[in-house]
């Protein structure tokens, strides 16, 4: 069997606010924490792109450090195609991610577990790659509420 290979396909940064979080014990997940999405690019050799409005984060955290992200939001290409970006997956809130936090300050790529299968939609057809492949990312903190991520297509 051929072992997966990962192509660098786009560094994805984003800017958030929050988090507002539930303050009803009673609700289903009282956990779950919605962040905002106020700023982010997608900058590769193929795509580049910015949001043209804020997306979403259904952040659920654990009390093991561990956390869900579910995020949503749009972005427009330099050249006026509209991409949707629909991601999940599992970021450990480390000691050394937390300290970041707390300094607002950049994190090391190996100084946090964050980790990312994205899925695009669009109706492009110059973009329709986005559609036609699985991505993954890897994550770390620029500042207390600035995120970066290198995307890589599963070849």
């Amino acid at each position: 069997m051929d072992a997966l290979q990962l192509e660098f396909a786009m560094t994805y940064r984003l800017d958030v606010r929050g988090p507002l979080q539930s303050t009803d014990e009673s609700a289903d997940n009282p956990h779950t924490q919605y962040w905002e999405m106020t700023r982010a690019t997608l900058e590769g050799p193929a795509i580049r792109a910015t949001t043209p409005m804020a997306g979403i984060d259904w952040f659920t955290p654990s009390s093991d450090g561990y956390g869900h992200p579910h995020v949503r939001l749009p972005f427009l290409t330099d050249d006026g195609a509209l991409v949707l970006l629909e991601y999940r997956g599992v970021v450990h809130a480390s000691a050394a991610f937390m300290k970041a936090v707390e300094q607002d300050t950049p994190t090391q790529w190996s100084d946090q577990y964050m980790r990312m299968a994205l899925n695009f939609d669009t109706t492009s057809k110059r973009y329709a790659w986005l559609r036609q492949n699985l991505f993954i990312a890897r994550g770390r903190l620029v500042g207390a509420k600035r995120l970066e991520y290198q995307v890589f297509r599963v070849q």
